[in-house]
């Protein structure tokens, strides 16, 4: 991967976790767990995407179809895995 390719990859995992956070909501903490989840996905994605010899919806030196998958998956997991926002969580309140 050149370093054209890099950058565009980290535009892209951005721009897709830019748009899960906007979906999703939540702090700035979340925003950061989005934003490293999007790029070791993209990057890994991508790496599996090389390693098999997938050569499906390239651009330029990124495998992005292989990248979007591993991006998506990432996020999703890292949205399971991290708590609920406390104003997400629902109170009893008693009487």
């Amino acid at each position: 991967m050149t370093l054209h390719g890099f950058i565009l990859g980290l535009c892209i995992a951005s721009a897709c976790a830019f748009f899960f956070h906007i979906l999703r909501g939540g702090s700035l903490k979340r925003l950061a767990f989005y934003l490293a989840s999007a790029w070791i996905g993209f990057f890994s994605g991508h790496l599996l995407g090389e390693l098999i010899s997938w050569q499906f919806l390239r651009l330029g030196s990124i495998n992005l179809f292989p990248a979007l998958l591993g991006t998506i998956l990432s996020l999703v997991l890292t949205a399971i895995l991290v708590k609920p926002n406390s104003s997400q969580k629902k109170t009893r309140r008693r009487h």
